[in-house]
C-alpha cells in the first residue's frame, strides 16, 4: 500500500494492521513523497531510507510482487527539471526524467533515436526513463550499452552538491542511496552511429546481445560496445584501434577485410570478459560471443561504406576527397 504525502513529510511509516502470524504477511504501507524540484528530491534522499520511482517499469512491478518493501518512494514526475534536454556545441545533454519516446524523433542524435525507437513496448517506450535504465543497469539494457559506445558522463546529485563520473565508472560502482542521477552528457555526434540488437523479439523484450558502434569522423576514430556479454556493457580496445587504422579517413571507406577482423577481435573480447553473464536457456555464452562478433561487422559495415577493391588507404580518386557517409 502507498500513501502520498507532501514532500516535506516526517519520515514515518507503518504496516497495516493485521494477524501477524497469517500467511501472507500484510504488505507494508509505503509513504509517496511528490518534490518538485532537485533539490527536494535529495534532501529527501539524504538519510539513505527511500527509493527512487521515475518510470517505474522496473520497481513497480517488484512492488506488487512484494519482491521490495520500502518505506518511502520518492516519485519525480512532477521535478520538470529532470525532462529537460539541450545541446551546447560539443555536447548533448539529456535529463534523467526523459523516456524514450522523447528521444524516438531526436534530430540531434539519430543514433540515440534509433536505440529508443527498439526499446520494448509503446507503453516502455511511454514510461521508462533514461535514469530508471541507470538506476536498474540491467546488464542487457539498449541504454546502457548506447552511452557507453560513446563515451558519456553521467551527473549524479545528493545533498552534499553534485558529481559527474564517467559511465564505466557508474556501473561499476553504482548510486549511494542518498543520490540522485539527475542528467547524461554525452558527445555531439560527428559521424554515423549504429544499434542493433538481437532478442526473442526484436524490441518487445530485453536484447541477448547488443552492439552500439559510432564514428567519429573528426578525430578519426571508432568505438564500440557489446551488450548482454558481461554484466556491464563490453568496450573491445583492441577491435578498435585495428578498425582506427583500417578505415581510409580521407574517403571514408573500409576495406571487407578489416569489416571482417573487427567482427573476429570483438568475438575475442566477448569471448574474454572477466565476469562473464550465465548460460541462458537455449542460449549460450558461446553463441553471445559469436552473434557480438557478427553484430560488429554488420554495424561497421553499415555506418562505413566499403573500398574499392585494391585501393589503397588515403589515395582518394579524383572529386572524391571529404567524402564521408553521415
Amino acid at each position: 500500500m502507498i500513501v502520498a504525502v507532501p514532500h516535506q513529510a516526517t519520515d514515518q511509516a507503518t504496516d497495516q494492521s493485521a494477524d501477524q502470524s497469517a500467511d501472507p504477511a500484510p504488505p507494508r504501507t509505503a509513504r509517496l513523497h511528490r518534490p518538485l524540484t532537485v533539490a527536494e528530491a535529495v534532501e529527501i534522499l539524504a538519510d539513505g531510507d527511500a527509493e527512487i520511482l521515475a518510470g517505474g517499469t522496473d520497481l513497480v512491478p517488484a512492488l506488487r510482487a512484494r519482491q521490495r518493501e520500502p518505506r518511502r518512494l520518492v516519485a519525480l514526475r512532477r521535478v520538470l527539471e529532470l525532462r529537460s534536454r539541450g545541446a551546447s556545441a560539443n555536447m548533448l545533454i539529456i535529463g534523467a526524467g526523459v523516456t524514450y519516446h522523447d528521444l524516438t524523433g531526436w534530430s540531434l542524435s539519430p543514433g540515440l533515436a534509433a536505440m529508443a525507437r527498439v526499446v520494448g513496448s509503446p507503453q516502455i517506450r511511454n514510461t521508462g526513463t533514461v535514469g530508471g535504465a541507470l538506476g536498474t543497469a540491467n546488464p542487457r539494457g539498449d541504454l546502457l550499452t548506447f552511452l557507453s559506445a560513446v563515451g558519456t558522463e553521467i551527473v549524479i546529485n545528493s545533498a552534499r552538491g553534485a558529481r559527474t563520473v564517467d559511465v564505466a565508472s557508474f556501473l561499476a560502482t553504482g548510486l549511494a542511496p542518498t543520490e540522485l542521477v539527475t542528467a547524461v552528457r554525452l558527445p555531439r555526434p560527428c559521424g554515423p552511429q549504429v544499434y542493433l540488437k538481437i532478442g526473442s523479439r526484436q524490441a518487445a523484450s530485453a536484447a541477448l546481445v547488443s552492439c552500439a558502434l559510432v564514428v567519429d569522423r573528426v578525430h578519426e576514430r571508432v568505438t564500440c560496445a557489446i551488450g548482454g556479454i558481461a554484466h556491464q556493457p563490453t568496450r573491445p580496445a583492441t577491435a578498435e584501434e585495428f578498425v582506427r587504422q583500417g578505415v581510409d579517413w580521407s574517403t571514408g571507406t573500409i576495406p571487407a577485410d578489416v569489416v571482417a577482423g573487427f567482427g573476429e577481435l570483438v568475438a575475442e573480447a566477448a569471448g574474454a570478459v572477466p565476469d562473464p553473464l550465465p548460460d541462458d536457456v537455449g542460449v549460450s555464452a558461446a553463441y553471445r560471443r559469436h552473434a557480438a562478433g557478427v553484430l560488429a561487422a554488420r554495424a561497421v559495415g553499415r555506418c562505413l561504406p566499403a573500398a574499392a577493391p585494391g585501393a589503397i588507404p588515403g589515395s582518394a580518386g579524383p572529386g572524391s576527397a571529404g567524402r564521408f557517409r553521415s
